[in-house]
């Protein structure tokens, strides 16, 4: 045992200045840095260009944020107990996790990324309409039966639920010892910290995102013609999870050095076994009941049960519970797709679109919170005060909702022999249909507001490189000059639809200190963190999870140009139903608000009866003491009525 001691104090005093409080909390709020900017910044704005370089649809992409939330939701319980005997230990090992998740994904890049649209730039390929054209439609065969890559979806999955497995300790573990090493009155500090820190670094992983994105994926120069506004241009998405895989491991390395407590930790537990007894002489029982970590898995399920019947068989937290999943639902599903919906309805950038989405939503969802927040300790609301507040704000959510109704015109697009000039169909139909690349390709170019998929589609047979054009193209025109690049449909309602997003992302997280304040005082104070964990896991495996996968069902509905190989397996969407997409996000949300709100009000009312229901059997209970009082104080004789009954 001597050997585990220190030999002198220059040893251990460098321990002590090493492995201390703050050194931890600084590790910590690393881990809440680097596990909100990927989960909440790089994740959701990647998926698009994901989409493109592995050829993957919506609902296959929409997969990697529900991974990571399944991971978490079924890890949560496991790691809050499991990993509470040593939690800078399991803190750290979370985070190795989470990083090598992170580095699969970005690894996904380097083994699978195609150079398809590099190879084509350097063979000249530019797709005309000429006797001189290099490029013809191919032959489906086995070689090219089938469209995308199995391997980079099975490695980005893999790399999504390692993130979640990972991440699941960051707000258990994490949050629980920082409450362990410092003392109670300061620890609302240290919590607001982390939290502040927790809400800054999405906005951090939006912007980065953005410029990542705005970069070309090799990060060399692009090739040719290759620009931000081109269909197929794929950033260097990558790069914010390799920085995110560097931290995780920096992070996570480092808190496995630290001891299962440290010296602070037992003055912290003194200080409070002092506050509990200076609050309430009835909690005394509590501090020297039996710890819960010593409990065995039988022992602490045996004890859940009970626990679980209550809250499962208490109807206002039921109600409340199932109204906040459908907010999760749309949260989550707009937060995995919003940038894309942005991308698709103004014709932006993946870039441009990133830092409007991260614009957005950072500000809209803290502007939300704060004022939940204040609207709470403002008003002084009690539980069924919180919970009408919760019932109404939905319908001012659903209202705002309306705001999704904006939109812009679909893209014209256009095929091969649609040209209503003899000479030019006629020129179109014997040369190019041979000639232009089959629907594989997506190279758009722009003639007359009409999009056509390549340059050799629209029957073009001249490209001027200087100013990125096509000459003597043959569309619904006589001749004209073509551009690179999808038309602009002319949308002006961009501010209108920022705005519009704004309130609604406000008056959706309006309610989040109200749900909070709502889920902790309908229920007793024993079932307090039980509620909690419920209503977490709920969260996540009827919300989180099924949200981004819905939408992304909904989005792949409304695609009009699909990328298909000659076997006609499909592959990414290329241009999207303007009315359609927004139509699917309307009803979606709304749906799932109405519900929700709906829920809210039945939760408030069946509380305010159950309320008065107490209070009146609380009344009845006082009368009948009363009466019992009155008929015992008639029937004992009172002093006068003793001597009356003395003869004399």
């Amino acid at each position: 045992m001597d050997d585990d001691k220190p030999r002198d104090g220059k040893t251990a005093s460098s321990n002590r200045r090493i492995f201390t409080p703050h050194f931890y909390f600084f590790l910590w709020c690393g881990c809440i840095v680097s596990q909100s900017m990927l989960v909440s910044g790089f994740l959701n704005i990647i998926l698009t260009t994901v989409q493109i370089e592995f050829q993957l649809t919506s609902a296959k992409a929409a997969m990697f944020p529900s991974n990571y939330d399944i991971a978490v939701a079924v890890t949560v319980l496991i790691v809050s107990h499991f990993g509470s005997s040593h939690k800078p230990r399991t803190l750290g090992l979370g985070m190795l996790i989470m990083a090598t998740g992170s580095f699969l994904f970005a690894l996904a890049h380097f083994v699978y990324g195609t150079d398809s649209e590099v190879e084509a730039a350097e063979e000249g390929s530019v797709y005309l309409c000429s006797a001189n054209s290099n490029t013809s439609q191919t032959i489906c065969s086995e070689e090219n039966e089938e469209i995308g890559n199995d391997g980079a979806y099975v490695m980005l999955t893999l790399g999504s639920i390692l993130i979640g497995l990972g991440a699941s300790p960051v707000y258990t573990a994490g949050t629980t010892f920082c409450d362990e090493v410092f003392p109670p009155n300061k620890v609302p500090l240290y919590f607001g910290i982390s939290y502040g820190v927790g809400a800054v670094a999405p906005a951090a992983g939006f912007v980065l995102g953005g410029v990542f994105l705005g970069m070309w994926k090799t990060l060399g120069e692009p090739p040719n013609d290759m620009t931000l506004d081109n269909a197929n241009w794929v950033g260097a998405w990558w790069l914010g999870f390799l920085i995110c895989a560097v931290l995780g491991y920096a992070f996570g390395l480092l808190l496995l050095l630290f001891p299962a407590q440290l010296p602070e930790c037992e003055e912290v537990k003194q200080k409070k076994v002092e506050l509990n007894i200076q609050v309430s002489h009835g909690e005394e029982e509590h501090v020297s009941s039996k710890n819960r970590e010593d409990q065995t898995f039988w022992e602490l399920l045996k004890d859940m049960l009970p626990l679980l019947r209550n809250i499962l068989t208490n109807p206002v937290f039921v109600l409340v519970v199932l109204g906040s999943i459908t907010d999760s639902l749309i949260v989550s599903a707009f937060a995995a797709w919003l940038s894309k919906i942005v991308q698709s309805q103004f014709g932006l950038s993946s870039s441009v679109a990133a830092y409007i989405t991260g614009g957005i939503t950072v500000p809209g969802a803290a502007g939300g919170i704060i004022f939940s927040g204040i609207i709470v300790k403002w008003r002084k609301l009690n539980g069924i005060q919180c919970a009408k507040y919760q019932a109404w704000i939905g319908v001012a959510c659903v209202i705002a909702q309306l705001g999704l109704l904006i939109h812009c015109p679909t893209l014209s697009l256009d095929g091969i022999g649609s040209s209503t000039n003899t000479t030019c169909a006629q020129r179109v139909e014997t040369l190019c249909k041979d000639q232009c690349p089959g629907e594989d390709v997506y190279d758009p170019v722009c003639l007359d507001g009409i999009t056509y998929r390549t340059a050799c589609a629209a029957g073009c047979s001249q490209y001027d490189s200087q100013d990125l054009s096509y000459n003597d193209c043959c569309g619904l025109a006589v001749q004209g000059t073509a551009t690179a690049g999808s038309c602009d449909t002319g949308c002006s309602l961009l501010i209108p639809f920022i705005v519009a997003l704004l309130f609604i992302m406000f008056f959706t997280f309006l309610n989040n200190i109200i749900f909070l304040t709502v889920n902790l005082r309908c229920v007793k104070d024993s079932e307090r963190v039980m509620a909690i964990s419920l209503q977490s896991v709920a969260f996540r495996v009827f919300g989180s999870f099924p949200g981004p996968i819905i939408l992304g069902v909904f989005i792949d509905k409304a695609c009009i140009l699909w990328n298909k190989n000659e076997c006609g397996d499909t592959g990414a969407c290329q241009e999207y139903d303007n009315v359609a997409l927004m139509r699917a996000a309307v009803v979606m949300a709304m749906t799932a608000k109405i519900i929700g709100t709906a829920l809210y009000f039945i939760g408030w009312r069946l509380w305010v009866r159950r309320e008065a229901a107490f209070q009146n059997a609380a009344y009845s209970d006082e009368l009948k003491s009363d009466v019992v009082t009155n008929i015992a104080t008639e029937k004992s004789p009172t002093n006068s009525d003793t001597m009356a009954e003395i003869p004399l």
